[in-house]
Formats: C-alpha cells, sequence, structure tokens
C-alpha cells in the first residue's frame, strides 16, 4: 500500500510539474518501449499539455483534447492496457494509472473545471469516468482482481469516489 500511494504522490507531482511547461503551446510527451505498444495524442486549441508512458507489451493510449488549459497523464506498465482520455472545454485535468494485466480506462470529461484521476492495481479492472458541466470531481482506485466502476456525473460541483480493493 505505501508503494502504491507513493506511486500515486509520485504521479500527481510529475502530473502538476508538466502543466508548468504546458503553458505556453500545445504539448505532448509519448514515452514506449516494450512490444506493440500504440499511442495517439490529439490537441485542438491553446495551453494544451498530455503524457503518456507505456511499458510491457500490447498496450494502447489515445488522449484527445480540444479547448484551453487541458493536461492529461496515462501512466501504464504490464501486459494489454488500455486508456482512453478525451477532453473537451477548459481546465480540465486527467490522470490515469495503470499497472498489472488486461486493465481499461476511459475517462470523458467535457465542460471547465473537472478533475478526473483513476489509479488500478492488479487484474481484469476497468473503470469509465463520464463527465459533462463545470467542477466536477471523480478519483477511482481499484486494486486486487475483477473490479468494474463506471461514474457519470452531469452538472456542477458533483464529487464521486470509489475505492475498491479484495477479489470478485
Amino acid at each position: 500500500m505505501k508503494r502504491f500511494l507513493s506511486a500515486v504522490a509520485a504521479a500527481a507531482l510529475f502530473a502538476s510539474l508538466g502543466v508548468g511547461t504546458a503553458a505556453a503551446q500545445n504539448r505532448a510527451v509519448v514515452s514506449q518501449w516494450g512490444y506493440a505498444n500504440a499511442a495517439g495524442a490529439a490537441q485542438n486549441g491553446h495551453r494544451n499539455g498530455a503524457v503518456v508512458n507505456q511499458n510491457g507489451r500490447g498496450q494502447y493510449a489515445r488522449g484527445v483534447q480540444d479547448g484551453y488549459r487541458n493536461f492529461l497523464r496515462m501512466d501504464q506498465y504490464g501486459t494489454r492496457n488500455s486508456t482512453s482520455t478525451t477532453q473537451v472545454g477548459s481546465d480540465n485535468f486527467s490522470a490515469t494509472g495503470q499497472e498489472g494485466r488486461r486493465l481499461t480506462a476511459d475517462t470523458i470529461q467535457t465542460g471547465r473545471g473537472n478533475v478526473a484521476g483513476v489509479a488500478q492495481i492488479g487484474n481484469g479492472s476497468r473503470a469509465v469516468t463520464d463527465q459533462d458541466g463545470y467542477n466536477n470531481t471523480s478519483g477511482i482506485i481499484q486494486i486486487g482482481n475483477g473490479q468494474d466502476v463506471e461514474v457519470r456525473q452531469r452538472g456542477e460541483g458533483n464529487i464521486s469516489v470509489v475505492v475498491q480493493s479484495g477479489y470478485n
């Protein structure tokens, strides 16, 4: 658990550092190694930032941003991971971290000031975050095997927190 919390804290620190460097223009940073990795980042607007890191085999990452001052970070380790993040609007932030096997995370944010974070460790987990509106916050943490989460928020100022641990 200590290792997990340290990794999440480090990811948050690196993500906040990336926001400062993306202030002048759109910026995308992709690092890959392993076997059959794929990544894509498309940005339209100004001051958007995207960071994608992958390791292992068979991963896929997709980041799409349209608007202003949006930032996303995706990290993947293990095998057969997949993540997709789409942000439309301004001042949206998304951080996704995955470790393990066969994990999928999809984040969709439309509006302004939305924050989404997903951290998955284990096997077979799936998380979906869909937020539309203003100043919504969602955080999902899954540890273990076989979890499944889906969060949809519409409107303004919504907060959701999901923490799952164990097996099913």
